[in-house]
């Protein structure tokens, strides 16, 4: 039989003050995280910068009566499988025939516009975009919905958008929109209410008599009933990052490395801030990491709004190729008076007051790759780093900004190169508030250990570099390919053992924050809150950080745990003791990374009679919640009163469990 685990907290003795933003979550647009996401936009190309796709009856019969080109196609890189068809389709209705072309001829801005013509016949001719991965528009009855398109015509014709069935065969609602034939870009405004619900419904575009229309960009999305605090964010999923308890929220990762490859290649595409204000229709796309027609719909400013409105800290990433005139104008966008030109920009846009921004990160895993396999620092980062920090600190002083140089593994510290980039970036940081990102693996059981032993080696190699230098650190990426149980349990582990050192880390982010089901389009698996157009639930990595977050304490206090008979050297058991300000209340956290039930005995020294709430999540290693199972995996409170005494209890094998003792009197230091 296994033996008790004995478990002793004085909770007198503070070893240490902790973080409350070790409960965040990364966001970087993978896998269709913000486009197709968060971002209340229903349509999916809005842009029409989609690839063409060829009209052919031989390939299709639904094509029969229509030529020409769609923009729909977008290359598959990881789930090869699925259709390429990602947005728009063609679709005609009784005799009439159309042609249509996704033409640079006449792109408003961006790289294409779509043309819609009928041309003879009786019937429609219209295209019809059914949302992210084409999985349908979740529709209710008799809600308003919103939007508009841009749209140009030679001669006037009337446009009609309607909400219908999958197939079309049934109308909900539909609109006529007057279009002046003054070959000029127009605005036509538009509210739908759906006359029943249907889950798998489609937004269509479309002419019922001979004529052309040019479509350049496409609106539709709920009214203020269906986004969060009428921000550009989805409701239900701003309601479960909240319900989550994430206490910061970071917004960039690899998406903003677009000009690593991209701005040689497309001047012009990269990410930048100025191309995320204003109008929606009027911001171009960007060449994205991840997704290649990616939309400005939902930029950093958009992050901020939503962040301000959830309450959660955000930490904006920004280009490393930003000029520091761009970055000095942000932070006036962000938190200049209305009397400056970017802080009435700002509030012409809708925010009057300053934003209060408290954090900035600049870059992303900055590193060039060696023949050979070396992981280097990028040459320019720190000349890059240094400039747009002063620019940014010139608008902002009392600003955090984070570096970013790619230094993740012990390896690293040897490189020379990567001692003196570090010692500019060192430089470049005196005087200012300034932490580092370290990005850390988070999938298997175990990575909390290595975690646990480089950060100490990472600090010991900064103050060897320069002895006063007051650089700290944050995690804004726990990664992984994984969303299951044994992902909940690393997490956790990972997060205890940070919670350990005090505070030597500032910020711990899990990636990935959000994930459509069923899609890891470019492989990163590891999403924490999943959705489809009309459900949002979590996965065990989500219900672990609730837990934590729910159960915070700010005190890190000792505890010694030992077995008896042996010693607990190598033991499969993480423990951490954490207490409030005022010592009522204290919270035991356990991992159980074996396979065996272990029964394990708590006393706390000088505790109080009181009661113990046990929160617990288990499960097989491999478990994970479904849209028919959404809490499948979820944590378990019990329970019972507590005479101040020795506290029993079995933890699960391969188990989270929290135990808070809440005492009736204040604890006696």
């Amino acid at each position: 039989m296994t033996s008790t685990v004995l478990i002793e907290v004085n909770a007198g003795h503070i070893a240490g003050r902790i973080s409350s933003y070790l409960t965040g979550a990364c966001m970087e647009d993978v896998n269709h995280e913000v486009y197709g996401g968060i971002y209340s936009q229903m349509l999916f190309g809005e842009s029409f910068e989609e690839e063409p796709l060829q009209l052919d009856a031989r390939i299709s019969p639904s094509y029969m009566g229509l030529t020409g080109t769609v923009s729909s196609r977008a290359e598959r890189f990881h789930l090869t499988g699925q259709p390429e068809e990602r947005s728009w389709l063609p679709f005609r209705r009784g005799s009439a025939e159309g042609n249509f072309q996704a033409t640079v001829a006449r792109a408003r801005r961006g790289w294409r516009s779509q043309m819609i013509e009928f041309c003879s016949g009786e019937g429609e001719v219209g295209i019809e975009n059914q949302g992210l991965n084409r999985w349908g528009l979740n529709l209710l009855a008799n809600q308003p919905y919103e939007g508009f398109i841009i749209a140009w015509a030679e001669e006037a014709l009337s446009v009609h958008v309607a909400l219908e069935s999958a197939d079309g065969t049934q109308v909900y609602t539909e609109q006529i929109l007057a279009l002046p034939g003054d070959e000029q870009w127009h605005r036509l405004s538009f509210i739908l209410s759906p006359s029943i619900t249907d889950v798998h419904g489609r937004f269509a575009i479309k002419l019922i008599q001979p004529g052309a229309v040019w479509v350049d960009y496409a609106l539709l999305q709920p009214g203020a009933w269906g986004r969060y605090k009428e921000t550009q964010a989805r409701r239900d999923i701003g309601e479960g990052l909240v319900s989550q308890g994430l206490s910061v929220l970071r917004y960039g990762g690899y998406m903003i490395n677009t000009d690593w490859e991209h701005e040689l290649r497309v001047p012009g595409s990269g990410y930048r801030w100025k191309k995320m204000i204003g109008p929606r229709e009027d911001r171009p796309p960007y060449l994205g990491t991840f997704y290649p027609y990616n939309s400005n719909g939902f930029g950093l400013i958009d992050f901020v709004d939503f962040c301000e409105a959830a309450g959660f800290l955000c930490v904006p990433v920004i280009s490393p190729s930003e000029t520091p005139d761009d970055v000095a104008d942000l932070m006036e966008y962000l938190e200049g008076t209305v009397d400056t030109p970017w802080g009435r920009r700002r509030a012409e846009n809708g925010h009057a007051k300053p934003y209060g921004l408290r954090f900035l990160q600049i870059g992303n895993e900055e590193n060039t790759r060696e023949t050979g396999g070396r992981m280097l620092i990028r040459e320019d980062y720190p000349d890059h780093f240094s400039a747009l920090l002063n620019a940014a600190v010139s608008r902002s002083p009392d600003l955090t900004v984070v570096m970013s140089p790619w230094l993740y593994h012990l390896a690293e510290l040897d490189y020379p190169e990567n001692r003196e980039r570090m010692a500019k970036l060192l430089q470049a940081a005196r005087g200012h508030h300034v932490l580092l990102d370290v990005h850390v693996g988070g999938d298997d059981l175990r990575d909390a250990d290595a975690t646990g032993k480089f950060l100490p080696e990472l600090c010991s190699y900064l103050d060897d570099i320069d002895p006063s230098n007051q650089v700290r650190l944050c995690i804004l990426e726990e990664n992984g390919v994984r969303h299951d149980l044994q992902r909940a349990l690393g997490h956790a582990h990972h997060i205890c053992t940070i919670e350990r050192m005090g505070a030597l880390v500032q910020i711990d982010c899990a990636a990935n924050c959000l994930q459509p089901y069923g899609q890891h389009d470019n492989g990163w698996d590891q999403g924490q809150l999943f959705f489809t157009p009309g459900q949002v639930w979590g996965m065990p990595p989500y219900y672990a950080q609730q837990m934590i977050a729910r159960h915070f304490q700010p005190l890190c206090v000792d505890v010694h745990v030992r077995r008896e008979g042996r010693s607990t050297e190598g033991d499969t058991l993480d423990v951490t003791a954490t207490r409030s300000e005022d010592g009522r209340t204290v919270v035991l956290k356990v991992v159980n990374l074996g396979l065996e039930n272990q029964p394990v005995e708590v006393n706390i020294s000088q505790g109080r009679a009181g009661r113990v709430t046990v929160t617990h999540l288990t499960g097989e290693l491999t478990a994970e919640n479904t849209p028919e199972e959404p809490c499948k995996v979820a944590p378990v409170d019990e329970q019972s009163a507590w005479d101040g005494g020795t506290y029993s209890y079995v933890v699960g094998k391969h188990s989270f469990t929290i135990m808070q003792f809440r005492m009736d009197a204040v604890l006696t230091a």
